[in-house]
């Protein structure tokens, strides 16, 4: 794995020092995806670690607050298989003094997730 051990328990103690009440330390998961780890709220991606193209951290932050976010240094909007995912932002190296801020955030905008009802698929014809 190509994701750093000190970053990834730091962003532990920040998942737990700021987990909204109602959520227990048992509905935070770790997976390992997108080459790296991702930390999963309630069944859902909040966090991902990893060292894909510069990036360190991909935080899910809402569509609402991600214009804001991209305002501040080594923020961008995340980008897979050349697809923007706006409500995702990368932060690399510069931006870390963010982290715990952008963690924060990460974490309402999981519980506006599992607050909403389930999305339903088109069906196809």
């Amino acid at each position: 794995m190509a994701f750093a051990p000190d970053l990834t328990a730091h962003v532990r103690r920040l998942l737990l020092k700021h987990l909204p009440d109602g959520v227990a330390v048992s509905d935070i998961t770790e997976k390992k995806m997108f080459g790296g780890l991702a930390f999963m709220v309630r069944g859902k991606l909040c966090i991902g670690i990893s060292g894909r193209d510069g990036t360190e951290v991909m935080l899910r932050i809402g569509k609402t607050h991600h214009d804001a976010a991209l305002e501040h240094e080594g923020v961008s909007t995340t980008v897979m298989k050349g697809r923007e995912y706006r409500g995702y932002v990368d932060l690399d190296e510069t931006a870390l003094p963010l982290l715990e801020d952008l963690v924060a955030l990460a974490l309402r905008h999981n519980q506006e997730l599992s607050a909403a009802p389930p999305r339903r698929r088109k069906e196809k014809p």
